[in-house]
């Protein structure tokens, strides 16, 4: 005896567009929001680069913590608010005009002029980057709409996992372009990445569309069962479940399928601890990498991008374990994945070198285990949620996340300027006793900038290869001439070449242990913080999509 639901299916009738269309578009709605999805990325990572740029300028890592978490906080609500606007609205036009305003913003930042001071330079930014933080919230929502209006819930891990490839392609093309501008001056770190955003803006425009009903063809769940031919009625039905539960209204919809759903606010939590990691080192990499394991900083964005690339193979095993070794059960593939980022971590922490290629795969061995996560949680938090609150959903565990830039921004940024606070004064006192002058006094601050300038260029000037060596000697001799007219000033008086030696080598030595007393604190806690996400994965272990649970159950039903 036939079921309901498959006597539905067999009356209904065949689509008036051909599934050659229906594939074209579900490829182009993919490939399209991961493109733009990219270019989101190019415009809310492009600070990370021009971070020691802002400090050579005066700018502090407190302040630059401070811009960070607010950009953060502010774009995890933007997420979940305009998630809940974007399950209504046309995709095409909320991302796009998104972008569009995001790269805006990236303009008024990269033309804010150094001169007018540290202060007021650190306002204009800070200010324009908070309003960043909220138009980003206009990317990743229409893209889980978008995935899940077009693919059936049997293969959302793997087109989840391959659109969230977007994430690493998009920090990680980021970084290697800024690794050649960051030469022109932080700047440049705004404004090309902008340009080509905006350029991005048109295309996102030209490529997406509304869900598939509205665009002339029938709903994914019966054009995935009729052409895939998996016979299962179950996912053919669920349209007319979804449309009686938005005549419930809205906020029914969300209160039944995202407040109360404890297992989403297991995700949101997971996430949290998830994104300390992810954010922690995406936005101080360039920093810790230049400052803790002393890489220079273009190298340091090359390391930071494999930290990204990698991260895209994670992201991509991560989806073929969900829907295939795991059957949909996308928390157990992030428990095993939150282990490996665990043991990763760890060696970061515990190898303490300077070598790029070392540390590039440390920090690429995260980035692979950290991804699959991050890219899973978002899927999952969609499919138990059902279509209809799936950007909901996603935005409520994506407030989580970013609310993670309370440790990772400020919070990471205040406790390495306390920890380092002792040494930088012992170190104070020392230069001010060679110098002879007073610890406190105003021209000490330039003297040590200086010191650690003239300690750099030497040590690049005696590593240089044969046919750099000529002009990084030159660029020593300027440093040296500046740190000597800087001590001149402090002092009223001549001072001598030994004297001179003694400040830099004094000002490079302690600029390491400075380094030691803050990083090491900020790598402990990533693996902490992995445990404590793997933690919360193991409570949900078992989770699925509603539609594969009772698609399940009906099959046992009809075999019975």
């Amino acid at each position: 005896m036939s079921s309901p639901q498959l006597a539905n299916s067999a009356a209904t009738p065949q689509p008036a567009r051909p599934d050659s269309q229906y594939e074209y578009w579900r490829w182009r709605i993919l490939f399209g929001t991961m493109i733009g999805y990219i270019f989101f990325y190019f415009v809310r990572k492009s600070i990370t680069m021009a971070m020691p740029g802002l400090e050579e300028v005066g700018v502090t890592k407190t302040t630059l913590g401070l811009f960070l978490t607010i950009h953060g906080v502010l774009y995890g609500v933007s997420r979940f608010v305009n998630g809940i606007w974007s399950d209504r609205v046309n995709p095409r036009y909320f991302m796009s005009i998104g972008l569009f305003l995001a790269a805006l913003t990236n303009v008024f930042c990269g033309v804010a002029p150094e001169a007018i001071g540290a202060t007021k330079l650190a306002w204009i930014i800070g200010t324009f980057w908070i309003i960043n933080g909220w138009v980003q919230g206009m990317g990743f929502p229409p893209c889980a709409k978008s995935l899940t209006h077009w693919f059936a819930p049997r293969e959302h891990g793997v087109k989840f996992a391959t659109w969230n490839i977007s994430h690493s392609l998009g920090a990680g093309l980021l970084f290697i372009l800024n690794s050649f501008v960051v030469g022109l001056g932080w700047h440049y770190c705004f404004l090309v990445p902008a340009a080509l955003s905006m350029s991005g803006a048109i295309f996102l425009f030209w490529a997406l569309r509304d869900a598939p009903e509205k665009e002339g063809f029938e709903p994914v769940e019966q054009y995935y069962e009729r052409t895939r031919g998996k016979g299962d009625a179950s996912e053919v039905a669920a349209p007319v479940a979804e449309a009686e539960e938005e005549d419930a209204g809205c906020w029914a919809n969300l209160r039944k399928h995202v407040f109360s759903n404890w297992a989403i606010w297991v995700l949101c939590w997971a996430n949290f601890f998830v994104y300390v990691v992810r954010f922690s080192i995406l936005d101080w990499a360039p920093t810790f990498l230049t400052q803790a394991k002393g890489v220079e900083l273009k190298a340091a964005g090359w390391a930071t991008a494999s930290y990204e690339i990698f991260g895209a193979f994670g992201i991509i095993l991560s989806g073929f374990m969900m829907d295939k070794l795991f059957k949909g059960r996308g928390a157990k593939a992030c428990f095993y994945y939150m282990l490996g980022c665990a043991g990763a971590a760890f060696l970061f922490w515990k190898f303490n070198s300077s070598n790029l290629v070392l540390n590039a795969l440390l920090m690429s061995l995260i980035g692979f285990f950290i991804y699959g996560p991050q890219c899973l949680i978002g899927c999952v938090a969609s499919t138990v949620a059902t279509k209809k609150a799936a950007a909901a959903s996603s935005g409520l565990t994506g407030l989580f996340g970013y609310l993670s830039t309370l440790v990772t921004g400020l919070g990471v940024g205040v406790l390495v300027d306390s920890a380092t606070a002792p040494v930088k004064a012992e170190r104070d006192q020392e230069i001010a006793a060679i110098v002879q002058i007073e610890a406190n006094d105003e021209n000490l601050a330039g003297i040590v900038k200086a010191a650690e300038g003239l300690y750099d260029a030497d040590r690049r000037a005696a590593n240089a290869k044969p046919e750099k060596t000529e002009e990084l000697t030159a660029k020593a001799e300027k440093a040296r001439t500046s740190l000597t007219e800087k001590l001149a000033d402090a002092t009223g008086a001549a001072v001598s070449a030994e004297t001179v030696d003694k400040v830099k080598e004094t000002a490079g030595l302690e600029r390491a242990k400075i380094a030691e007393a803050g990083w090491p604190r900020v790598f402990g806690m990533l693996v902490v913080s992995s445990f404590i996400a793997a933690a919360l994965f193991a409570l949900i272990l078992n989770l699925r999509s509603p539609e594969l649970v009772r698609a399940e159950e009906e099959a046992k039903a009809a075999k019975a």
